[in-house]
């Protein structure tokens, strides 16, 4: 299995030949929107993610959320949105 939690859109062999790994991604419950939850994956690896639970914070609303793979699905991780970034912190 082969799971990132890094910025990584593409995991490639040979000439130019890759494959497209994706952000795993979840909707905030409290904003609805979609929030990445850092890990990135193949989709073939997705699929077979077992019936956890997970939690994690959320950058968006700073609540935490769990979740699970049934409720999560993959994205490119260029397009799920991020949140601006506090120059404070």
């Amino acid at each position: 299995m082969s799971v990132t939690t890094g910025r990584y859109p593409w995991f490639g062999w040979g000439k130019g030949e890759g494959m497209s790994m994706g952000a795993v991604t979840i909707r905030c419950p409290r904003t609805g929107r979609s929030v990445s939850t850092e890990i990135e994956t193949e989709p073939s690896d997705f699929s077979r993610l077992p019936a956890v639970v997970a939690r994690m914070r959320c950058p968006l609303c700073g609540e935490e959320h769990t979740w699970t793979a049934s409720e999560a699905w993959l994205e490119a991780p260029d397009l799920v949105p991020q949140p601006p970034v506090d120059p404070k912190a």
